[in-house]
């Protein structure tokens, strides 16, 4: 077996993202990054998909997706993880989304396009009860991927396993069937 292909198709299985030590230090190399250039998406596409993110993950009494580098993460994952396959599956799913919102708005280029009208698109696809055609369709799975994918790099986020889930440095005993809100106040545990 290719290790390399194995390592690489460990983290695209339905918007998920395994935490491996590759995965680990994509994150910290994206917190500590200034001034970032993206590595797999075009830098007017970045700008677009960082707002995109920011409507999924806003800023409120915890830090957001721009804030935390969810989008800096999102490329160097997309650009060291994923198949050449997975890869251009992203790209033809974002020219599909980007289109039909420059479409729904009649704007030419997608700086151009506010925040509520991202939100729209968003709403559109994520929100749609009625049966895509086959555009839309490649616009909903990128949709839901970005919003799968970015809820999964916040929840994996160090700040966020730290300061917002339930974290132990140095796990204790292990209790089997305990009741979350007496363990942990309610929250989650993080990896």
């Amino acid at each position: 077996m290719d290790r390399r292909k194995a390592l690489k198709n460990i983290g695209t299985g339905m918007g998920a993202i395994a935490v491996t030590p590759t995965v680990v230090s994509l994150f910290q190399s994206c917190q500590t990054a200034t001034g970032y250039t993206p590595a797999f998406v075009a830098q007017e596409d970045f700008e677009a998909l960082s707002n995109i993110m920011e409507l999924i993950i806003p800023a409120t009494d915890t830090p957001g997706a721009i804030e935390l580098k969810l989008p800096e993460f999102l490329d160097a994952y997309v650009d060291e993880v994923w198949s050449q396959e997975n890869q251009e599956e992203f790209t033809t799913g974002w020219t599909a989304f980007k289109t039909g919102a420059l479409k729904a708005s009649g704007k030419e280029k997608i700086n151009q396009l506010t925040s509520e009208e991202w939100d729209t698109q968003l709403a559109k696809y994520l929100k749609s009860e009625s049966t895509p055609s086959a555009d839309e369709e490649v616009a909903m799975t990128f949709a839901n991927q970005l919003r799968g994918l970015t809820v999964n790099a916040y929840k994996t986020n160090e700040y966020i396993g730290e300061n917002v889930l339930a974290y132990a440095p140095i796990p204790g005993d292990y209790k089997g069937c305990v009741d979350l809100q007496e363990t942990t106040g309610g929250k989650a545990w993080s990896l």
